[in-house]
């Protein structure tokens, strides 16, 4: 190279090393060529490949009126002045009244004299066009046309990679953005949260109008959520047959990018005439098990919004979304079916309290001579059937208290309430319960052991962990502490017993979760007890391994006030 054209190379490379940024890059390079070649006004042209356009990208010593003439007016695929010579690698160079048509515009409208277009081609890719352009002086000498010619490669490189570091840039940004979108989306536990989080989703990540999320419903496209304002015209149910295109991209399971949309084969559609989108994404949802429905994106103002990038992104955007909306689905039809449970159970229950308590009086009546005299084997078949109907009784009433519980039936009044009250009652059936056996009943309940809660439930928490602990319990001693920490009061219940086993320990929480042992109930009474304290406030955890007893610890709200109630 000579001298004058290692300069300019030089001036660029420098401009170009202290860039900010690709958009900064393309003006420094303008800029530097300026001022090496020298000439009056500088231009980059880019080669858009979504749009397949040439777009003015980078300007100096150009007037701002005349950059966005440009902009506005871009050039098309076949109409950039002389674009078969400049993909061929060879450059351009027009006077003011010699020049051809199309040049002879470019210089009408920009009030050149002289300006000479110069390939940017890298590896055989046509990266865009520099242009020099002179106000006054009547052309070019021939050291100007041979420095430009012999940068244009070096400049097309730097080009190259200013650009892939942006969309580089751009695309790890994107796909965090994306991941952090789709621990959103796949949290959402119900179909309207997840909507609402994928659609605001989608139409951020493309920088959209508007976004929709529509769901298969017998036979209809739903829309279930959306972002962005639609007009009130527009559907809600749309016949899965009556939009090719959204029948198209549920069918292929690949996304459908529509840009320049009103040009396309279904720029007449029904949506079309009513939306009149600029460009339309069509992300489908499907997986192995079908399709469950579709996400569109909809710009209004941009014809060519939706590039190779945004159609990856969709895919991969689709992916989740499909499993996000399965979960939500799969999440409400066991919400269904868990509700029909509790009403099952609530109504069998009701209908089997009823005949078991009367069958129970008249055992009862009868025990007691009201019909006649009873025998003693009588009298001890008699309490047999008492005690296998209160057994049976005890447990329908579990039950039923679950049932209410999960249906939300199961009131509460808040107040302050001393555990010390409860003891009596407490010491009472533990006494039934532990009766000739050599198990002790210790109580430690502290003064300031005051909770906010209902009085009746937390009774019924301590009776089904005392009856627990004193029906596994064969020696040593049943424990009841209650004291009060922070904000917070803490009551355990531990028990000398054979303790729990960890594949049970770790359900023990759960209904019908129960051991194999004689003793071994209908497995409710935790489960109760966790959804009673999640009513009140409180939690419950369990301290258990075989061998070496159980400590249940319940933890409930403290009262302000720390005297009795």
């Amino acid at each position: 190279m000579d001298p004058q054209t290692l300069r300019a190379l030089w001036a660029v490379l420098t401009a170009v090393r202290e860039s900010t940024g690709y958009p900064d890059v393309l003006f420094r390079i303008a800029r530097a060529v300026a001022d090496a070649v020298p000439c009056d006004r500088a231009t980059v042209y880019v080669h858009s490949r979504r749009r397949g356009m040439w777009v003015p990208a980078a300007d100096h010593g150009t007037p701002p009126e005349v950059v966005q003439a440009f902009v506005q007016k871009g050039y098309g695929p076949g109409t950039f002045p002389h674009e078969d010579e400049l993909v061929a690698g060879r450059s351009v160079y027009a006077e003011r009244g010699s020049a051809s048509p199309g040049m002879e515009e470019i210089l009408q409208l920009t009030g050149l004299r002289a300006l000479r277009v110069v390939p940017l081609i890298f590896q055989d890719q046509t990266e865009g066009t520099l242009s020099c352009g002179l106000d006054a002086t009547p052309g070019f000498t021939a050291e100007q046309a041979q420095v430009l010619d012999q940068i244009a490669p070096q400049v097309a490189l730097l080009i190259r990679t200013a650009r892939l570091e942006a969309a580089h840039a751009r695309l790890a940004d994107r796909r965090t953005r994306l991941a952090s979108w789709a621990a959103e989306v796949l949290a959402a536990g119900d179909l309207e949260t997840m909507g609402a989080r994928l659609c605001a989703a989608s139409r951020s990540l493309f920088r959209a109008t508007r976004s929709a999320l529509l769901l298969i419903e017998d036979g209809l496209l739903v829309r279930r959520a959306t972002a962005g304002i639609f007009p009130p015209s527009t559907p809600v149910h749309i016949a899965f047959d009556a939009e090719p295109m959204l029948r198209e991209a549920i069918a292929t399971g690949t996304p459908l990018v529509l840009n320049d949309f009103m040009n396309t084969p279904h720029g007449r559609s029904r949506l079309a005439v009513m939306l009149r989108p600029a460009a339309l994404l069509v992300i489908p949802l499907t997986d192995a098990s079908g399709p469950v429905g579709a996400l569109t994106v909809v710009d209004l103002e941009e014809k060519f919004r939706f590039g190779p990038i945004d159609a990856e992104d969709a895919q991969l955007l689709g992916t989740f979304a499909t499993v996000a909306v399965r979960k939500v689905m799969l999440l409400e039809a066991l919400q269904r079916a868990s509700a029909a449970k509790s009403e099952f159970l609530a109504s069998v229950s009701h209908d089997l309290r009823t005949p078991l308590n009367i069958l129970l009086g008249y055992t009862q009546l009868i025990a007691e001579g009201t019909f006649g005299d009873v025998t003693a084997a009588q009298a001890d078949t008699l309490a047999r059937m008492q005690r296998t109907a209160g057994a049976q009784l005890t447990l329908i009433d579990d039950l039923l208290d679950l049932a209410r519980i999960e249906q939300g039936k199961l009131g509460c009044t808040m107040r302050p309430v001393h555990v010390g009250e409860l003891v009596g009652a407490l010491r009472e059936m533990m006494d039934a319960l532990l009766r000739d056996r050599p198990v002790g009943f210790e109580v430690e309940i502290a003064t300031d052991a005051v909770a906010r809660t209902d009085r009746e439930r937390l009774r019924q928490i301590l009776v089904n962990l005392l009856a627990n602990a004193a029906k596994f319990t064969q020696a040593g001693c049943v424990r009841l502490v209650a004291a009060r920490m922070g904000e917070q009061v803490d009551i355990t219940v531990a028990d000398t017993g054979p303790g729990m086993e960890p594949g049970i320990a770790s359900q023990a929480l759960e209904p019908f979760v129960h051991g194999d042992s004689a003793e071994a109930g209908s497995g409710l009474g935790l489960a109760i007890v966790s959804r009673l304290l999640r009513l009140l406030g409180g939690d419950v955890t369990i301290d258990t391994a075989p061998g070496r007893g159980t400590t249940v610890r319940v933890r409930l709200p403290a009262s302000t006030r720390d005297t009795h109630a």
